[in-house]
């Protein structure tokens, strides 16, 4: 049994000294999708374009000096733009960099205010408010909850359920720059489910390969409250590119 166990040990390490570098099962289109440089969403999930600078959503966090910071991270709600204005302006004080307020906009679901360094225009933010009538949220980001927020009346009854969580999820208020692979909507009894695929990619290094995490995030959306729940389970482990 011993030597069977060396032998196969030996058999092991022979086929991955064979493995090319960067090399994986091009058959799977998961793995394609996800090295591929232009995918990150199917053709009907919704995502915002923008030219140039980041979106950063207001928080609990950044309205206040580094000394009066708590461990609690919530983004900001409102319907007032000079409120939303202040929060920004609040937020570029506490900030290590000093931006100037450029543009502000708004939509149905937030605000928006445009700033950009004095001595470097490439850095650009743009600070985001949430307005309450669209959305509220209810996330600590610093912990491991549930309940990612509320859709309040009557945005609930004349809200398209799909193109809301896309916009969650593509904008970064739920989840990080991950890919989606699949989505599923189906009404329930309580309301609505929503399910996201979705892949990340766990890097190798030095004979190690990548592992490509599969995740089902499902979003659980409550007619009688708006209340939004986000269930996610890892469902597969796909070996990757070889380092």
């Amino acid at each position: 049994m011993k030597y069977l166990n060396l032998i196969l040990s030996l058999c092991l390490l022979l086929s991955g000294c064979h493995k090319k570098l960067d090399d994986y099962d091009t058959s799977n289109p998961i793995l394609v999708k996800a090295y591929s440089s232009t995918y990150f969403y199917p053709a009907d999930f919704y995502s915002e374009s923008i030219d140039s600078g980041s979106i950063y959503y207001v928080n609990t966090i950044s309205i206040k000096p580094v000394d009066q910071r708590e461990p609690i991270c919530i983004d900001l709600c409102s319907n007032d733009i000079a409120q939303a204005r202040t929060w920004s302006e609040l937020t570029n004080t506490n900030s290590s960099q000093n931006r100037l307020l450029k543009d502000e906009r708004q939509t149905e679901k937030y605000f928006e205010f445009k700033r950009v360094s004095p001595i470097n225009k490439i850095d650009m933010v743009l600070d985001r408010v949430h307005k309450k009538s669209y959305f509220i949220p209810l996330m600590d980001r610093y912990k491991a909850i549930d309940t990612i927020g509320q859709i309040p009346e009557p945005t609930l009854q004349s809200t398209d359920i799909k193109q809301y969580i896309d916009y969650l999820w593509s904008s970064g208020i739920v989840e990080g720059p991950t890919k989606v692979i699949e989505t599923k909507l189906q009404d329930t009894t309580i309301g609505h489910k929503y399910t996201i695929k979705s892949i990340t990619i766990v890097g190798g290094d030095r004979g190690i390969d990548d592992i490509i995490h599969v995740y089902r995030n499902t979003f659980l959306i409550y007619d009688s409250d708006g209340i939004i729940r986000l269930e996610k389970s890892l469902i597969e482990d796909i070996v990757g590119k070889h380092r």
